[in-house]
């Protein structure tokens, strides 16, 4: 294949992996928002929220199979095609019985849609690029989160259901360039593996999945609590999670680009590092508008990198069929650490009190540095980068 066809692919993806994330940025608030419209409680909100990444846990050790079997484009379609009809669907039943049916749903198509994207980054990106372009993969991500959080912020979602429908809308768009993309061969590039064995494979890799995960839902979701301890009012702490995402959107571009020049390992180390020092500082720079500002921007970059520099090393490893099976365990270590990162801080943070300032930051410290020691501890076994 030439460097222009694989441009070619690689921009389509880029296309519909942006108006994806666009669809979720505009589905995740809109959701919650309207949930509280109805007097639905704070606890059934979070189980709602939670539904699309219990879908994901229990849909991707099969996901592998499924593509084998359907093809690759066949499976992108029919995970399109559901999430624009479930959320379609949404309006059209107002009970929250249906609502976690469909956000269940909701998160199969997405999952099938982000597990064959990130196939085909990977696959099409040669190893003197990879990092750049997972990069660009991560921060268009990002970009069209926010993108799709602002959207919500300007529609009056009490009047009307146009939000659903513009979502569904865009979901359609995202089908446009994945409709005529052009499958990777996966068959036959190498016997597969069972997704549990890429587990005990590779380790390291799959941690720096659960760690993304499981940190970036953690301060997504307990940051702004955190920051009401330092006299911020409601709407300050809320903004909190926007530094935080600024840093997500930019950093992991620089990340990209020195994953393509030094040893992709040493570099997850520094990231490690530098994630357990700004969570380390964060109950002493708080108070510090201009502190708290910086520290926040390199923390969600910090975190951002963990996935996408892991996503980089997995692309480098396995190819052909060992690529999907390790790809969707990749994915599934996220989510599973999405799962778990709100309510294990959040149980610290009560442990601990609600005026003690270092729980928060301090316990996501300790995980990262019992990461960071598994991970080196590791790397003699691991290939190298």
């Amino acid at each position: 294949m030439t460097i222009a066809f694989n441009f070619k692919q690689i921009a389509m993806i880029f296309v519909a992996v942006t108006l994806a994330g666009i669809t979720f940025g505009i589905t995740m608030p809109l959701s919650t928002l309207t949930l509280k419209s109805w007097g639905i409680g704070s606890a059934m909100i979070g189980f709602s929220a939670a539904m699309p990444a219990i879908a994901t846990v229990l849909i991707t050790p099969f996901l592998p199979k499924l593509i084998n079997y359907f093809g690759q484009v066949i499976t992108i379609r029919f995970c399109l095609v559901l999430e624009a009809v479930c959320i379609l669907c949404l309006p059209f039943f107002p009970n929250i019985t249906s609502w976690l049916f469909l956000r269940f749903l909701i998160g199969v198509g997405a999952t099938g849609i982000w597990l064959m994207s990130e196939i085909w980054i990977n696959g099409y990106a040669d190893d003197k690029n990879r990092g750049k372009i997972i990069a660009i993969y991560s921060s268009l991500l990002s970009a069209g989160f926010i993108i799709g959080v602002l959207l919500v912020s300007i529609i009056d979602i009490k009047e009307s259901n146009i939000a659903f429908y513009v979502a569904a809308g865009i979901v359609a768009m995202a089908a446009i360039p994945m409709w005529n993309i052009t499958p990777l061969s996966l068959d036959n590039m190498g016997e597969d593996i069972a997704f549990w064995d890429h587990m005990f494979s590779e380790p390291g890799l799959m941690g720096s999945s659960w760690m993304m995960g499981f940190l970036y839902a953690a301060t997504a979701s307990l940051l702004p609590v955190f920051a009401l301890q330092f006299d911020l009012n409601y709407a300050q702490s809320s903004r909190t999670v926007a530094w935080l995402g600024s840093g997500e959107l930019l950093l992991p571009l620089l990340v990209g680009w020195l994953a393509d020049r030094m040893n992709k390992r040493k570099l997850m180390i520094y990231i490690s590092l530098l994630t357990i020092a700004m969570l380390l500082l964060l109950p002493f720079i708080f108070s510090s508008a201009l502190l708290r500002l910086a520290v926040l921007f390199v923390l969600g970059g910090a975190i951002m990198s963990f996935y996408s520099l892991g996503l980089t090393m997995l692309g480098q490893q396995f190819k052909g069929s060992l690529l999907a099976s390790a790809n969707a365990s990749f994915i599934f270590f996220l989510c599973l650490g999405e799962i778990f990162g709100p309510p294990v801080i959040g149980a610290s943070m009560d442990f601990f009190g609600n005026e003690n300032k270092y729980a928060f930051g301090w316990t996501m410290a300790l995980f990262s540095i019992i990461y960071l020691l598994v991970f080196i501890s590791l790397g003699r076994k691991a290939r190298p980068n």
